[in-house]
């Protein structure tokens, strides 16, 4: 008979697993990693590239969301990018107005209002950081349930008003 501690991390390293596979199955299913095929390379790769880089893309969004869950795109892509939108201007300033129809519009309409005062209080704030700076803060703040309180690099004192709301 197995201990309990043993069968303990061996659950841990099979959902581990499960994790890492879940990857690899929404970029060939859900992002269509999988379906575009060429006899040349060049843009057989330039198309895995662009899938690339539009999931981490979508993923860091959704993470800013919502950092406590991962959503897989065939659940967050309809419910996130569902809404109709539309420019307002009015006085010199400009409003974006969104509709949703999702039966959770509320929630998502939080998380959305969420994302936006992040990243105007970024951009109110990161002019003077270099490269470097940005990237660690804005990874700090996608990543900041897995860094448990921790930093990327090194980090402008500036930057703490971002985590404290």
């Amino acid at each position: 008979m197995i201990g309990w501690d043993i069968q303990k991390c061996l659950a841990r390293l099979y959902r581990e697993r499960g994790d890492a596979e879940n990857v690899y199955d929404e970029l060939k299913n859900q992002w269509g990693w999988g379906g575009y095929t060429s006899k040349r390379r060049g843009p057989c790769r330039i198309a895995a590239l662009l899938v690339a880089v539009v999931y981490n893309w979508w993923h860091m969004y959704v993470r800013m969301h919502d950092a406590n869950r991962h959503r897989e795109a065939i659940t967050s892509r309809p419910a996130l990018l569902g809404g109709t939108a539309r420019l307002l201007k009015y006085a010199g300033q400009r409003t974006v107005r969104v509709s949703l129809p999702h039966d959770k519009s509320d929630v998502i309409q939080e998380g959305i209002l969420k994302v936006s005062r992040f990243s105007h209080q970024f951009e109110a704030i990161a002019e003077e950081w270099t490269r470097d700076q940005r990237w660690g803060v804005l990874l700090t703040y996608v990543l900041r349930r897995w860094l448990g309180g921790k930093w990327l690099g090194e980090l402008p004192p500036s930057a703490q008003a971002l985590f404290s709301g």
